[in-house]
């Protein structure tokens, strides 16, 4: 999965490579994002610390205010550090800091404030933003911690205690909730549709959660702040924003258990945007990489043949042989041809040839022939 999505995201600079390869253009200096995403591609945070990337992507844009962030939160450690709480009973101490957070910090819940920011400007927070801060908090305090991702919610899990403990990180009865579960089971009740709590049954949603969703370590926990950005610009109708938050969010969190119909609906949405404003290449991009991720989708699969066909039909116009090599090579590979996908495939095969002949282009010639056997044998 993550190798394929580096192939999309290389194929998305290629086609952002056409619109200024004719300028002289300097190229813009990395933003703190795009330093961000370059760091995490290996699926660890070597040179941003996590309460670094935890502001960036909260829509931190600056040096400067990076630094002044920062400090806010080690003004928070620090200010936990002065009360000289003993370090080693550490189920206490993680107790002690979930107190302060919630009587100091955090001020009030709030749906869809889901960044860092929120807490810091506003007082406001969601179960994402308050379990980083509290993860990141306990981190630089000693203190191991891990997240919980369900369909719904994401919760605090700890991972060198003796007992397992579940911190409900928007409550402030929510330390060590396992020791009520029933309450718990009812607190879950305001984050599913009436519906769905039927179905499931009122008091098994905890277990429900459980079945469904996976241990997190903080940079995949990382990963869904970007999620919830791409959320809201997907609501404000921006899919192009939303879909480069995804691809975010996927480099922190692959594997994402309460976003994947967020996914998938936008993978089409935004997709049929490009394909709308028949730009082929962007809605082959985004279709594809959905069906990266989603084999078994199979309006994914369609979609990622439409737009191939359509790839070909536009390279061919503008005589791009590197892009339709790359196109043929990414879509050989990725999923089976059907029948007209295979005959109109070969047509624009056998017009290549032809050009190459009129041009004595051997090499490229025989590079066709060779597109064209591996088409027959498929």
């Amino acid at each position: 999965m993550l190798r394929a999505d580096r192939v999309l995201r290389s194929m998305l600079l290629v086609a952002v490579s056409f619109s200024v390869m004719t300028g002289q253009e300097k190229p813009e200096p990395p933003t703190l994002q795009s330093q961000l995403n370059a760091d995490i591609d290996d699926g660890n945070l070597d040179h941003f610390r996590p309460i670094e990337a935890a502001f960036i992507l909260s829509g931190v844009s600056n040096r400067d205010s990076l630094a002044h962030y920062v400090a806010w939160f080690e003004g928070i450690v620090d200010q936990i550090r002065a009360y000289n709480f003993d370090t080693f009973d550490k189920a206490a101490l993680a107790q002690k800091i979930f107190a302060i957070l919630h009587s100091n910090i955090l001020g009030e819940y709030a749906l869809e404030s889901t960044t860092l920011l929120d807490i810091v400007n506003r007082k406001e927070y969601n179960c994402v933003s308050s379990t980083i801060l509290y993860n990141l908090v306990c981190q630089a305090m000693g203190i191991e911690t891990k997240a919980f991702e369900t369909p719904t919610h994401v919760y605090t899990i700890f991972i060198d205690f003796d007992e397992k403990f579940i911190v409900e990180n928007t409550s402030p009865m929510g330390f060590n909730i396992l020791k009520n579960l029933n309450a718990y089971s009812h607190f879950l009740h305001q984050y599913y549709p009436q519906d769905q709590r039927l179905s499931i049954g009122l008091d098994r949603l905890y277990a429900y959660e459980n079945r469904n969703g996976r241990p997190i370590n903080n940079s995949e926990l990382l990963g869904l702040l970007a999620y919830n950005q791409a959320y809201f610009e997907a609501k404000q109708q921006d899919f192009e924003r939303a879909y480069d938050f995804v691809l975010t969010a996927q480099r922190f969190n692959a594997d994402s258990r309460s976003n994947i119909n967020f996914e998938q609906n936008l993978y089409f949405r935004w997709g049929k945007k490009c394909y709308d404003e028949k730009r082929y290449f962007d809605a082959f991009t985004v279709f594809a990489d959905g069906f990266y991720r989603y084999p078994d989708n199979g309006g994914l699969e369609q979609n990622t043949r439409l737009s191939f066909l359509n790839c070909l039909q536009y390279f061919w116009y503008k005589k791009d042989w590197p892009a339709s090599k790359q196109l043929l090579d990414e879509t050989f590979e990725l999923l089976p041809l059907d029948d007209k996908g295979r005959d109109q495939t070969r047509v624009y095969l056998q017009r290549w040839l032809e050009h190459f002949r009129y041009q004595k282009d051997e090499h490229n010639l025989q590079m066709a022939l060779e597109y064209i056997k591996t088409l027959e044998k498929r």
